[in-house]
């Protein structure tokens, strides 16, 4: 990676480049899937502008919103979630330090202009993240398909180490795997649990959606889980079509047609008031 810088790199309209720190950070568990996915779409919008310490970003609202979301409802809920939440960034020496992503911004001003957002970075976070040397590409349009958290962080994840030329896999310490997913230490607490709620779905998200392909296999000592393996790969052009079909398609049905079952979404039925005023009257 040498000294490049990541606020040096270019973005592009569909592809954010976000540095590792905020990839990897902690402290994200109360997030939704909604405000994990801000904390890229806020990042990609400031890094297209300018990253500089003070300065304040403008953003459409309706850039933050999922395909199909009409109301603002969830992106105010996720702004207030950014902004109560302090997270955990690793620094590059293994230290780390906690940060609040969200400066300043105008959800809540009266003068705010209609579907418009102002809001700023965190002056220690921007510190940090101008000495970022590691970065992941993620790509806009697989982030706004996601329908789970967990499968969110994941492919955020995976996306630093995927171009490596030199490897091909990697191990994480459970508690580290569980962390990195955003899984409170409370919730699933057996691996069995852990495996059929979180891992497995978001693992045949990611690789149903993105441009590379995860294997995660259990490491055990004894009869007990403690590490877990990620293997990655690079697509075919034919799976990358698949995946790119995916992507389009609406996210309804997209579990049952991830793990191969069938999912019937029914039309609305009309009344018997609207049966009657269509049939042939009798003569």
């Amino acid at each position: 990676m040498g000294d490049i810088l990541t606020l040096e790199l270019t973005p592009r309209g569909d592809e954010a480049i976000k540095p590792a720190e905020l990839i990897q950070v902690r402290g994200h568990e109360p997030l939704t899937l909604n405000a994990r996915r801000m904390i890229t779409l806020l990042w990609h919008n400031a890094h297209m502008q300018g990253v500089e310490e003070g300065r304040r970003y403008t953003v459409e609202i309706d850039a933050l919103k999922p395909a199909g979301h009409k109301g603002y409802e969830m992106i105010e809920e996720g702004i207030e979630q950014l902004m109560r939440t302090l997270l955990v960034v690793q620094l590059p020496s293994g230290k780390t330090r906690r940060v609040q992503f969200l400066g300043g911004n105008d959800l809540d001003s009266p003068d705010r202009p209609a579907g418009v957002l102002t809001y700023s970075f965190d002056a220690m976070l921007i510190e940090i993240l101008e000495k970022s040397s590691v970065w992941g590409k993620i790509a806009l349009p697989v982030l706004m398909a996601f329908t789970s958290k967990y499968a969110i962080s994941l492919y955020e994840n995976a996306s630093q180490f995927v171009n490596l030329a030199y490897k091909t896999s990697t191990e994480f310490t459970l508690e580290e795997f569980r962390s990195m997913l955003g899984v409170p230490e409370d919730k699933y607490p057996a691996f069995g649990e852990f495996n059929k709620h979180v891992l497995k779905p978001a693992v045949a998200e990611v690789n149903a959606l993105a441009s590379f392909g995860l294997s995660v296999a259990p490491v055990k000592q004894g009869k007990k889980v403690v590490r877990v393996k990620v293997g990655w790969y690079r697509k075919s052009i034919e799976e990358l079509k698949v995946a790119y079909a995916e992507v389009q398609r609406p996210k309804i049905g997209r579990r049952a047609r991830i793990l191969g079952t069938v999912e019937h979404v029914l039309a609305p039925s009309p009344s018997e008031g609207r049966l009657r005023r269509r049939s042939p009257k009798a003569s």
